[in-house]
């Protein structure tokens, strides 16, 4: 009889060390479900899910510097100008001017324009003459306010602008005493290539779309010029 509690007892003993060694085992390994189970199926199913979201994730952060590139605009700008406003008793003129520039930053811009002007002039003589001039021009422009933090919108707007052109300007022919020379009632015609470098500053108002007015002076004015030294322009701008 002894010997049958004795049994017993060594067989409870050992059954239970075997299941305190199970639940150690457990916390250490962490639980891992039985194949087929559902908590198993669960568990694959999450492990199947992170990959996908990984992926996921790595395709937005790709489309994100795309979206970027889209958003930025061309360093390329358009515009046009009215100028050369020219008017006395007996003469006018004006002109048209559109360019097509290109930003070096966001506040400075090198561009080319074609300059058109309309010359009427009217004789005591009763005859009048008119002509187009034109002149291919270069020119580059700065806004030094533009990338300052605090500065007004008037203040960010204003620039300075330099250019050159080789204007072709027609005119009537004269003698040695200042006489217009005439071909059976008709006046004759010179065009003389003249330089023209201006120093001029302006204010723009908007963007990307503006407005704006400038005042220019020809730092090569002489005598013989066939334009008087100062340039009054209105203009239109898009992106500089």
């Amino acid at each position: 009889m002894n010997s049958i509690r004795y049994f017993i007892l060594s067989a409870l003993l050992i059954l239970s060390s075997l299941v305190a060694g199970y639940s150690q085992s457990k916390k250490n390994s962490g639980y891992h479900p039985a194949p087929g189970s559902p908590a198993a199926k669960k568990e694959e199913e999450a492990k199947e899910k992170k990959p996908e979201e990984a992926k996921e994730e790595g395709k937005e952060k790709a489309k994100e510097p795309e979206k970027e590139q889209e958003k930025k605009p061309l360093p390329l700008g358009y515009g046009v100008n009215l100028g050369n406003f020219y008017f006395t008793n007996y003469s006018f003129s004006f002109g048209l001017a559109p360019n097509i520039a290109y930003k070096l930053t966001e506040s400075t811009a090198v561009g080319f324009m074609m300059k058109v002007d309309y010359y009427y002039e009217k004789y005591a003589n009763g005859l009048n003459y008119s002509s187009f001039d034109y002149g291919p021009t270069v020119f580059g422009r700065i806004k030094p306010l533009w990338t300052v933090e605090g500065a007004t919108p008037f203040l960010k707007g204003l620039f300075f602008q330099a250019e050159y052109e080789r204007a072709f300007i027609s005119r009537a022919k004269t003698d040695e005493f200042g006489n217009i020379i005439l071909n059976n009632d008709h006046i004759e015609t010179v065009r003389n290539g003249e330089d023209y470098v201006y120093l001029g500053v302006g204010a723009s108002s908007g963007y990307p779309f503006s407005t704006f007015f400038s005042v220019h002076y020809n730092v090569l004015d002489k005598p013989t010029a066939s334009r008087i030294p100062w340039s009054y322009r209105l203009g239109f701008t898009y992106n500089y």
